[in-house]
């Protein structure tokens, strides 16, 4: 058995799971200083097999063994910088757990993730590689190209304004493109604008976050239907963004998620990553939208806030769906999505 311990420094990406009756639980890598570190829970410190592969989907026959009969729960290997690796864990009771870097290492586009792994009530998971959230597109360049294009992304639907999309236009590297779905709408930021004139604090810039969430059901709708349609159709790889990958993608994950069964406590913790992958950029501002140059003009602890997530605005979201009958009801009446749907989305991003 071989392992190499690393002391964790700035963590860039985790995820955790936990397998109820599993051998092996709270899985987690993260990447910091060029290596990977992979940690776990074993039962009674039993010793488990660590496997890598390029790929979500490999069968443990097309993976390395990089450690076997590892008992203190860690393991470290090198990380490379243009592509994931994906890691199975296997306990001596036969259970394979599958994890990665939740964070795709892109340095000029923040918030760029993986909504795989997650844990559903009735005991599955999320598959890794197959749905991915992030900010804006545009800091992607020819360097980008090939962990980008590794990733396999069939269709991205970007949930952004025409303004916000003129300003910062996406910019796929490589050949490969694929399609991007967006629609033409201005966004409606009245009650921001209404909140700033007066001057705000931060407890007003709750609220109104607050009160702007729920919105997003009504303003984005199509493209919420449209992005359940590409995942319907499970062509391959889908990617869905905003501007800062937060707040319109947050409710978005939010209903993708919910409809495959993750518990509501763990969409929301997924919802507040967003504090750890995204810092608003000010310094481009002079060239930014009309949407993100309001928001530059305010006070830093008033930035702060409205750079950042908190749970009560995603709760905000939930208890809208709730007093519309729920989210199955809402599924299927406003998006498309029956329970028939559901099965089918179930069967393609759950294993």
């Amino acid at each position: 058995m071989r392992t190499t311990h690393l002391l964790a420094g700035a963590v860039a990406a985790c995820f955790f799971a936990t397998g109820a009756g599993a051998a092996v639980s709270d899985a987690a890598v993260e990447r910091s200083g060029g290596q990977l570190q992979v940690t776990w829970t074993a039962a009674a410190g039993e010793p488990v097999d660590v496997f890598v592969a390029d790929r979500p989907d490999a069968p443990v026959s097309a993976m390395t063994l990089v450690s076997d009969d590892d008992k203190d729960g860690r393991h470290a290997l090198a990380a490379p910088e243009q592509r994931r690796l994906f890691v199975l864990l296997r306990g001596p009771d036969g259970a394979d757990v599958r994890v990665a870097e939740r964070l795709v290492p892109l340095e000029a586009v923040q918030n760029f993730r993986d909504v795989g792994g997650y844990r559903t009530a009735d005991g599955r998971r999320v598959r890794w590689g197959l749905i991915y959230r992030s900010a804006e597109l545009a800091g992607l360049s020819p360097s980008h190209a090939e962990v980008v294009q590794a990733l396999g992304i069939r269709n991205v639907h970007d949930l952004r304004s025409n303004s916000e999309r003129e300003s910062a236009p996406t910019n796929w590297p490589g050949e490969a493109k694929p399609a991007i779905h967006a629609a033409d709408y201005k966004m409606d930021f009245s009650g921001f604008a209404q909140a700033f004139a007066g001057g705000i604090d931060e407890a007003e810039a709750r609220e109104t976050f607050k009160a702007f969430y729920p919105q997003v059901l009504e303003s984005h709708r199509e493209q919420f239907r449209d992005l359940f349609q590409s995942l319907l159709k499970a062509e391959g790889p889908v990617l869905y963004h905003c501007s800062a990958g937060k707040d319109r993608t947050g409710v978005a994950t939010a209903l993708v998620l919910t409809a495959l069964g993750v518990p509501r406590e763990t969409v929301i913790a997924d919802y507040e990553l967003s504090n750890r992958y995204y810092r608003m950029d000010l310094s481009r501002a002079a060239d930014a939208s009309p949407e993100f140059r309001m928001f530059a003009s305010l006070q830093p602890e008033v930035v702060k806030v409205f750079q950042g997530v908190e749970g009560e605005y995603l709760e905000a979201v939930f208890a809208e769906i709730d007093r519309r009958g729920g989210m199955a009801a809402y599924l299927e009446k406003e998006l498309g999505v029956g329970p028939a749907e559901v099965a089918r989305l179930k069967a393609a991003y759950l294993e």
